[in-house]
């Protein structure tokens, strides 16, 4: 940060490139718009780098910015549709996109695609808690600092959002297993398949 206020704009680049994507899922979540989120999250860092030589002032960088999102969102939507701020509950299911990192599980794309089905059916704060800790990899009390709510509501959600896709997953995971594994080429012909271990 002590770069970025020095007008280094290759640390402020460094600055954009890894907290973009995030920032971008986060502003579409509120205002299911490519375009609109992209202008909010450029908007955010353009009046940081504006305000550079504030930057001591700033605590926590992540939580900065995040916070800085969902109130451009919010003030988005506010100039856009009714003129009221729209609480995280009341956003549509649809709105709120999550990703499976494909690196980070060995499974194949079926089952991947039934991870999903099962994030997506969370309720929308579950579904986004549960994505700023666990692929955001924000903190409980930064998580309560973006979204204006406790700690312990963050718990709470997770702990939820969790024991949800268990039960989901337990049993795609059951159906998954259950299908039976087909025959190897080096078995056609024999009179039963060679038995073969189960790879996920």
């Amino acid at each position: 940060m002590q770069r970025i206020q020095r007008d280094d704009q290759t640390a402020f680049q460094q600055l954009y490139e890894s907290f973009f994507y995030q920032l971008y899922q986060f502003a579409y979540s509120y205002v299911q718009s490519k375009e609109i989120a992209e202008e909010v999250v450029h908007d955010v860092f353009l009046r940081l780098w504006q305000q550079r030589e504030t930057l001591e002032t700033i605590e926590n960088i992540s939580v900065y910015l995040y916070v800085s999102v969902r109130n451009a969102a919010c003030n988005s939507l506010r100039k856009k549709k009714t003129g009221l701020l729209i609480p995280i509950d009341e956003l549509p299911q649809q709105q709120l996109q999550l990703s499976i990192n494909p690196e980070s599980v060995l499974i194949n794309r079926e089952l991947q695609a039934r991870i999903r089905e099962a994030v997506a059916q969370l309720p929308t704060r579950c579904k986004l808690v549960f994505k700023l800790i666990k692929e955001d990899g924000l903190s409980y009390k930064e998580v309560a600092a973006i979204l204006d709510i406790s700690v312990k509501t963050v718990d709470t959600q997770l702990y939820l959002a969790l024991k949800k896709l268990s039960f989901a997953l337990h049993s795609v995971w059951q159906d998954y297993t259950a299908k039976p594994t087909p025959p190897s080429k080096s078995s056609a012909g024999s009179s039963l398949p060679k038995k073969k271990l189960f790879q996920p």
